[in-house]
């Protein structure tokens, strides 16, 4: 009975390397087409999406000294104005 466990892990042992040579073969080649070819276009990317949120940003800011400006009118002035706060973020 032992034999029979010891045949079936050498077996095992043997089937496995093969399997695991293909698969870094795999994974391997995928990251090299991953760097190759994600690089550049990422890059553009990164820089459209943060060009986006500074619009974003922006625009966010108008709309709160805007909608700040509108409800001060009736009521007391706040000790830090809009502006300086949102100058801190």
């Amino acid at each position: 009975m032992p034999d029979a466990f010891f045949v079936l892990g050498i077996l095992a042992i043997v089937a496995s390397v093969p399997i695991t040579a293909i698969l870094t073969y795999h994974q391997r080649k995928m990251a090299e087409i991953i760097h190759r070819s994600g690089e550049p276009q990422l890059a553009g990317e990164i820089a459209n999406l943060r060009g986006d949120i500074a619009q974003l940003k922006q625009l966010v800011h108008q709309q709160m000294i805007a909608l700040d400006s509108s409800t001060n009118s009736s009521r007391p002035p706040v000790e830090v104005p809009l502006q300086k706060r949102l100058e801190q973020i």
